[in-house]
């Protein structure tokens, strides 16, 4: 008995496999039956998406759930009715360069989407044509640059904080948001002589005052001689008859009775290596300074580090924001 258990005991040595064992290894150890995919819902709430991503141009499903939150109560639940939407048709990523596979999805609404806003404002009675459909470069092989990206979705949650302020509290109303009408309106000159387009506008009440704020969102890829160029672009536009005429009739259409053209210009500063966003803010606040002094006063200033440290405050009432000191050209904290 002990000679046949130190038998069973002697390990053969193991046959090395050979090529006539190929097809053995192709097949699949277990046959997962295929799971079928449910048909996508048209839920009533989407075109309120939709609009969302159209108004912002780009958003990532974060931004989506956050200006949506009692609609999407979940990460799942948001990145399944985002998903349906792209099965839909409505909704499409952004094609990047230069990634890594952990960027997340950049969505943006496509000409089926834009048809789907455009027939629910028609059910509404409200007459609606998109202001630009973004089609150029979205399914080429380049795709957008990361950069690019990048700037538009920092837009986008800029935006939402602005949002937020209306929303979260009672001493402060937004009134508009835009963007994309900005991009061919008239008011802000032609190619030919220097066209100026902020990244944003909005308007907001505030103790019974108005105001309008332009965004500059900079990203650190201009030398102080751009920087300079593009405040005093600024300047002269608030001093042209067409800056003066369009900001008092945006004053006067939201109940304004003896406007003034004034606003103010929130620019947010990235430094370019993203190691030291204050420098940057300091070259910004020296080109405006020495540069276009008489629109020194109108700037206010902050870093997208401050921003992402203070996201869960109200964004226009935020302890984030500096004015310049005109004759020196540096900083000096907003008072209250």
């Amino acid at each position: 008995m002990l000679a046949a258990t130190a038998a069973k005991s002697i390990r053969r040595p193991r046959r090395p496999l050979t090529p006539w064992e190929l097809p053995q290894l192709l097949t699949p150890m277990h046959q997962h039956k295929a799971t079928k995919k449910k048909k996508a819902v048209e839920r009533p709430h989407y075109v309120q998406l939709l609009t969302f991503v159209y108004r912002n141009r780009f958003a990532v499903a974060n931004q989506i759930q956050r200006r949506f939150a009692a609609l999407l109560r979940s990460d799942r639940t948001t990145r399944r009715q985002l998903e349906e939407l792209q099965s839909l048709g409505y909704l499409a990523t952004a094609p990047a360069r230069g990634v890594s596979p952990l960027f997340p999805k950049i969505f943006f609404v496509t000409g089926r989407g834009v048809r789907k806003i455009a027939e629910a404002y028609a059910t509404k009675g409200k007459p609606w044509s998109p202001s630009r459909i973004d089609r150029a470069g979205r399914h080429t092989a380049e795709g957008y640059s990361a950069e690019h990206l990048i700037h538009e979705v920092f837009i986008t949650e800029f935006l939402l904080g602005v949002w937020k302020s209306g929303n979260d509290r009672k001493d402060i109303e937004v009134l508009t948001i835009q963007r994309r009408s900005l991009f061919k309106h008239p008011a802000f000159g032609s190619k030919a002589k220097g066209r100026l387009t902020p990244d944003a506008l909005f308007v907001f009440r505030q103790d019974g005052g108005l105001m309008i704020g332009l965004v500059e969102l900079d990203t650190g890829t201009m030398n102080g001689k751009q920087l300079a160029r593009k405040f005093r672009r600024y300047q002269e536009w608030s001093q042209s008859a067409a800056g003066r005429d369009y900001l008092t009739n945006l004053y006067r259409r939201h109940g304004a009775k003896e406007p003034r053209p004034v606003f103010r210009l929130y620019v947010v500063a990235q430094d370019r290596d993203r190691s030291d966003d204050r420098r940057r803010l300091t070259t910004i606040a020296k080109a405006v300074g020495i540069a276009c002094p008489a629109l020194a006063d109108r700037v206010r200033l902050t870093t997208v580090t401050e921003l992402q440290a203070n996201y869960d405050q109200a964004v226009l009432v935020a302890p984030i924001w500096h004015r310049i000191n005109e004759s020196l050209g540096k900083m000096r904290p907003l008072p209250g």
